[in-house]
């Protein structure tokens, strides 16, 4: 065998080797790429779905936020009007300057005590709300 088909035998050895190693790594940079996709995509769906659990927590905590409030306000309307309505019994039936007595029954006597107008409305306060719920069926 002369020098040169040696020569040649081992370039086309080198270029077959060199071949190999090319198409082993493209197939291996392949591999990296297509589970470097899938690992992209299974992070992108978990980070979908933890945003759309988020906002469905948020969504929720804001419409309980909103009926809480709603609940509040309607409270606070119902105590003014059950305060008018009190304010404007004792306008019509008392007078502003008339001092409010309370008879007091006993086993041994009957007894009187003056009694604050506030005092008096915060006792018949509750008794007027329930009316009032029963009156309006709610």
């Amino acid at each position: 065998m002369s020098l040169e088909k040696i020569l040649d035998k081992i370039l086309e050895e080198a270029r077959g080797e060199a071949e190999r190693i090319h198409s082993e790594s493209r197939q291996k940079a392949e591999e990296i790429v297509r589970n470097a996709r899938i690992s992209g995509e299974r992070q992108a769906e978990e980070i979908l779905e933890r945003a759309k659990r988020q906002g469905n927590l948020e969504a929720s905590r804001l419409v309980t936020q909103a009926r809480l409030e709603k609940r509040i306000k309607i409270l606070g309307y119902k105590k003014e009007l059950i305060d008018e309505v009190l304010e404007r019994a004792f306008q019509k039936q008392v007078g502003d300057n008339i001092p409010l007595k309370r008879k007091i029954i006993r086993k041994d006597g009957e007894s009187e005590e003056f009694i604050d107008r506030e005092k008096l409305k915060q006792e018949l306060r509750p008794k007027l709300e329930k009316d009032i719920a029963e009156v309006l069926e709610i």
